[in-house]
């Protein structure tokens, strides 16, 4: 029985996958990145999402991985207005100046961008890839192998739905262990799409500057006798809060 396009993408991603990051050439990964969003796309599709709420995803990988986030201060179409992504200024990082704190190869880049379609594939809720080699291909992106529920939010360590993701795409966005500002790189290894509350949470500290100051705070309230008595009903609603991307 011929094979579906969709086995035919996960079957080649597989075998370049397997490659490894130092054995894939500039033109391989390039290729990974072709075939990719248009892999992505179709396996949500396939099992019942939406096609714009998969395309909305692929778009926010692209901008948040090859692209810079806004970079000019002041908006070109109305004056004194703040940039944004409307104003159509996000370029590739790698024409950023090489000082440019949102600077990153071609290859960088791409290798991030290829990094968020492996991490959504781990979320909650993501369906399973029918090839079988392909979650252990890829595994060296993500330190596991790319299986449903595996990727937690690297802030909270909470799993992320991919279903839920795709109802609002603003749930998540990209995060850094080491802030840009601080000195971090835009390359795997330091960029992980988080949940909207962590980013929010971990502001411009490292993920270790956040994690202790975190444990101080919760310290001192227990030495105050300030720190909350929780009951289930308000966790659950703790959760839903830190699920969510606004309010």
């Amino acid at each position: 029985m011929a094979k579906s396009s969709l086995e035919t993408r996960a079957a080649e991603l597989a075998d370049l996958g397997r490659l490894g990051r130092n054995n894939l050439s500039d033109d391989q990964i390039t290729g990974v990145i072709k075939i990719l969003p248009t892999f992505f796309r179709e396996l949500l599709v396939a099992n019942g999402s939406d096609e714009r709420a998969a395309r909305a995803l692929t778009t926010k990988f692209r901008d948040a991985g090859r692209r810079s986030a806004p970079w000019k201060a002041f908006s070109s179409k109305v004056a004194g207005r703040p940039q944004d992504g409307a104003d159509g200024n996000r370029i590739n990082r790698w024409m950023l100046p090489t000082d440019h704190k949102q600077y990153a190869t071609e290859r960088e880049a791409t290798l991030v961008e290829i990094s968020f379609y492996m991490q959504a594939m781990s979320f909650s809720d993501a369906p399973t890839i029918s090839e079988a080699t392909f979650a252990d291909s890829w595994s060296w992106v993500l330190g596991h192998p790319v299986t449903p529920g595996r990727y937690l939010d690297p802030i909270q360590l909470r799993p992320i739905s991919l279903v839920k993701v795709l109802e609002s795409p603003r749930m998540i966005t990209s995060g850094h262990i080491y802030p840009l500002d601080r000195g971090g790189k835009h390359e795997i290894g330091n960029v992980f799409l988080v949940l909207h509350r962590s980013n929010q949470m971990q502001g411009n500290m490292t993920l270790s500057e956040f994690l202790l100051a975190s444990n101080e705070i919760v310290e001192k309230h227990r030495e105050h006798g300030t720190f909350p008595e929780l009951n289930r009903q308000d966790l659950m609603k703790l959760g839903d809060f830190l699920d969510s991307p606004h309010g």
